[in-house]
């Protein structure tokens, strides 16, 4: 099999700040899992992160790409798409090599509703891979290209198994950019009113995550006016989610516009923990309601804070939530979660037949 695969994303490797999320993640994620199964000399790279100050460089490293693949996989941002998806759906037509697009987050459909004329270039990619089934019916509607679901990954491992939860005090947790949409603000204040209401401390939150810059300042005032509340940083790619086997639930109270299928759901199944979520966008179809965790109405602090009380008065149920989780899990390993893309390119490119 002597395949040769492009791929261009935001791999964040060109810029010394990188955007930390679930583009960089998955983009480095698929990288890692491509070489695996068609070995490193098969895949050339082309990095986006900086492709606003380098778009000359860029455009050649694109053109090259196109000329020397037989499958092209894009995976810029959300800005960075609207510059490669036409580039690469043009040269396609001279190099013929097979296009692929795993989309990451919610945003793409009201992407292309407000910019038409990025649909005729959507329309000429071969396979496009959303990470949730409610997203892949609303892009059927812009194309006949075949579409399937691909769930988030992580190369993190999975614990070995789940213990029954014991501490006196319920500790929470939040594992995302730190940030108002993410509803970090809302976590803060609602593990507050708990502990208020119950006259003592029983509730205690860590916030796990890059603080999005200029918002410093903000966060560390309303840290420092909690005791109930912590920032414990950035959690290092190599960690091992053992770090997070202390806690009791994770925290998910997002209304960022452009969720998709978020690493850190993943991730806090694969610890054997149960989710606290928004009913956000596709929550509901990744945190099943008292299975795998329990849904809330989106920003709303009331309904968060009876979620988060209803998960203390039922303890006793998180234990089976928590076995629950690290089952689900089993469906972000990378091989399981890479399989379809892997199919698609062995069936379209091997042997040099490309569409």
């Amino acid at each position: 099999m002597n395949i040769r695969i492009g791929l261009i994303g935001y791999l964040g490797y060109s810029v010394e700040n990188p955007i930390i999320g679930g583009q960089m993640s998955k983009t480095r994620g698929i990288y890692e899992e491509l070489k695996k199964k068609f070995g490193e000399n098969s895949i050339s790279c082309v990095d986006t992160s900086n492709w606003k100050k380098e778009k000359a460089k860029l455009i050649k490293d694109c053109i090259r790409t196109g000329k020397n693949s037989d499958c092209v996989i894009i995976m810029p941002n959300k800005n960075g798409i609207k510059f490669i998806l036409p580039i690469m759906s043009i040269l396609k037509k001279s190099n013929r090599y097979v296009l692929i697009y795993p989309v990451v987050g919610g945003w793409l459909t009201d992407l292309l509703t407000k910019n038409k004329y990025l649909i005729r270039h959507f329309k000429k990619i071969d396979y496009i891979l959303p990470e949730t089934e409610m997203l892949r019916s609303e892009l059927v509607k812009f194309t006949d290209s075949r579409i399937d679901v691909m769930p988030i990954f992580s190369l993190r491992k999975p614990v070995d198994s789940v213990t029954e939860y014991s501490d006196k005090v319920y500790k929470f947790f939040t594992f995302s950019r730190v940030t108002p949409s993410k509803g970090i603000d809302d976590a803060v204040e609602a593990i507050q009113r708990i502990n208020k209401a119950a006259g003592k401390q029983i509730a205690a939150l860590d916030v796990w995550g890059p603080v999005e810059a200029g918002l410093e300042e903000h966060y560390q005032e309303l840290f420092k006016a909690s005791d109930s509340v912590n920032y414990r940083g950035i959690l290092p790619g190599d960690t091992d989610l053992d770090i997070f086997t202390q806690y009791y639930m994770m925290l998910f109270p997002t209304y960022y516009p452009g969720e998709g299928f978020p690493t850190t759901v993943c991730e806090s199944f694969m610890a054997g923990l149960p989710v606290i979520a928004s009913d956000w966008r596709f929550n509901s179809e990744l945190v099943k309601d008292d299975f795998t965790g329990y849904l809330f109405k989106t920003h709303n602090i009331d309904n968060l804070v009876e979620t988060i009380n209803k998960a203390i008065t039922n303890n006793k149920e998180n234990i089976v939530m928590r076995k629950n989780a690290l089952e689900k899990s089993g469906d972000f390993i990378p091989k399981k979660a890479c399989s379809r893309l892997f199919d698609f390119i062995i069936s379209s490119c091997d042997q040099g037949d490309s569409l």
